[in-house]
């Protein structure tokens, strides 16, 4: 594959709009803004390699700000050079079959929706490494009295046996429920650690598309107290952080990177980087500098909780 042969042309409107949302918004970690001279003194095992033999990378809308970071310690790029490397940048589950296809070399994602797995053939041919952790968090107005909600309660209003949120210790108001469309990977998550293949009740539900879309609903909803939704804790604490909104305590936890770390607060979930029997050399390089303990050093830097 061509690495660098990419024009905006290209891509779809899709991954335009994608990446015009998470350029407005995504912080540059410490790591990224570092000069190449403190980086090679504080990561002496990092591969180096040039712009042009920099894999090909994709993955999750709550990695980006890893990617940029990595691409600009390892090959030491500019901002702009590391935003141009992401242009086919496709999200989670679509990140899976560009890997397995070849039009990927490597992917920093979260967990496959299980069509996705089903119809890769159970992922066969991709190796997941464990990089980082994170958390399907729930949000709602920082006016809601409501502080926390046990997973059986959250359970319950997705499956519509909650439908109040006197119910669960709130005022006397209707529960609007958003959640995300079913290949999201924050809604893998939400069947994966809380759902399963439940049906989730659709009456007091809105599906939302993207992530950013599902915070801004909650912000923006008429009557934003009735309101909850769910977001992954790097994207919604990080990413796009908004202060109206705040995060529910989940069984009397509430999300941290210190509680997430620990495994306190019980819905967290690993994120990996994925290579392919199509990966380059360069690919498995990073690979394994990201899971070696300097890597997850680097993953930490970047403001993420490491795997290991």
């Amino acid at each position: 594959m061509e690495k660098r042969a990419i024009t905006h042309g290209i891509c779809s409107t899709f991954t335009v709009i994608i990446l015009t949302a998470v350029l407005g918004f995504t912080a540059i970690p410490a790591a990224a803004a570092a000069s190449g001279t403190d980086i090679a003194e504080k990561y002496p095992g990092m591969p180096h390699m040039s712009y042009e033999e920099y894999p090909e990378v994709d993955g999750s809308l709550a990695c980006v700000p890893l990617m940029e970071a990595l691409i600009r310690a390892v090959t030491g790029c500019d901002e702009a050079m590391a935003e141009e490397s992401l242009i086919r940048f496709s999200n989670t589950n679509p990140s899976y079959h560009r890997l397995q296809e070849g039009d990927a070399d490597l992917i920093l994602s979260y967990e496959a929706s299980e069509e996705t797995k089903s119809s890769l053939n159970g992922l066969a041919d991709l190796e997941l490494a464990p990089v980082g952790k994170d958390a399907l968090v729930f949000l709602v107005n920082a006016a809601n009295p409501v502080d926390n909600l046990t997973k059986d309660q959250i359970h319950d209003i997705y499956t519509g046996s909650i439908r109040n949120w006197k119910e669960v210790g709130g005022e006397d108001l209707p529960i609007k429920a958003f959640q995300r469309r079913e290949a999201s990977g924050s809604q893998t998550l939400m069947r994966l650690l809380l759902m399963g293949d439940e049906e989730i009740h659709e009456k007091q539900m809105a599906v939302i598309e993207g992530m950013e879309g599902l915070v801004d609903a909650l912000v923006e909803y008429d009557n934003s107290a009735n309101a909850l939704g769910y977001s992954v804790f790097y994207y919604a604490s990080s990413m796009y952080h908004q202060d109206s909104l705040k995060f529910l305590a989940v069984d009397g936890t509430a999300p941290d990177n210190d509680t997430i770390r620990s495994g306190a607060y019980e819905l967290t979930n690993p994120f990996y980087c994925v290579t392919g029997r199509k990966s380059s050399e360069n690919a498995l390089l990073l690979r394994d500098w990201l899971i070696s303990e300097e890597g997850q050093s680097f993953v930490e830097e970047c403001g993420y909780v490491a795997a290991g």
